[in-house]
């Protein structure tokens, strides 16, 4: 029996990835990735790369010079029609799109596969407290990727209240109501819990700031008690960037890919 051994895959970075942070995580994962260039990761896209991009606008820009895999590393709550345009043209030209973000790809989510089951709820609530100046739309997006992620998508989803002080929305998750809620905090930091209720089992999957180093932490309660489930030490963050690994050497599909941005995008919409 024999293996291949793979490659660390070139990386070049767009606009506002490339920061120090992002060489940081690149530089944690050797096995992976190794700048284009010797003297660290080259600023934009360029053919027989991956590549990491701000802004829907910049995807756009990147697919046209044909990289390997592209991460998108920022998303706004913007049309519809224009991300399923470019979901249309990653996947004519054969390049795989891995959507991060601060919840949904963290690798506690992952662990819990199958685990967390709508037809065994009563409730799911997705809460979270972000920095002044977040966008209510952008919060929920994100909020709708970790409901997708983690047990399934939303659907029949109203917005009944958004401002500056955050927001307030109901939906579904099969048959099963969901509120989603956010506070906009003055101290700066951005975190998340998922609660997913039900009359025999209970789970809780708490996020921190994704600028921290600390890990999420997946409590469940039944009728022995509470138990803290094995902690994840990687960021989200990271584990987009192995995800897109797996998408570009064995054809892995993405956790969340641009048609399920797109999709969710849809619920907003609509």
């Amino acid at each position: 029996m024999t293996s291949t051994t793979l490659e660390p895959l070139p990386v070049s970075l767009a606009g506002s990835t490339d920061h120090p942070a992002v060489h940081a995580t690149l530089a944690s994962l050797p096995k992976y990735f190794r700048p284009a260039t010797p003297g660290g990761p080259t600023t934009g896209p360029i053919t027989g790369t991956v590549t990491a991009v701000p802004t829907l606008t910049a995807l756009s820009a990147a697919l046209d010079a044909r990289p390997t895999g592209i991460l998108l590393a920022g998303v706004a709550a913007g049309g519809v029609a224009d991300v399923r345009e470019l979901a249309g043209r990653a996947a004519a030209a054969g390049v795989p799109v891995v959507v991060a973000g601060p919840w949904a790809l963290d690798p506690a989510v992952a662990a819990l596969a199958g685990a967390l089951d709508a037809e065994d709820a009563s409730l799911i609530e997705v809460t979270a407290t972000v920095p002044a100046g977040s966008s209510p739309p952008d919060v929920l997006l994100d909020q709708l990727a970790l409901l997708r992620t983690a047990i399934g998508p939303a659907r029949a989803v109203e917005v009944i209240q958004a401002d500056v002080h955050g927001h307030l929305a109901r939906a579904h998750v099969g048959d099963v109501p969901v509120h989603l809620a956010a506070a906009v905090s003055g101290l700066g930091t951005r975190r998340a819990r998922l609660d997913v209720l039900g009359p025999a089992v209970q789970w809780r999957l708490s996020f921190p700031d994704p600028a921290t180093a600390r890990p999420a932490t997946v409590a469940r309660t039944d009728a022995d008690g509470e138990r803290l489930l094995p902690t994840l030490y990687e960021s989200a963050y990271r584990a987009a960037w192995r995800h897109l690994h797996a998408a570009v050497t064995d054809g892995a599909a993405p956790p969340y890919s641009l048609h399920d941005l797109a999709d969710d995008l849809d619920l907003l919409h609509n």
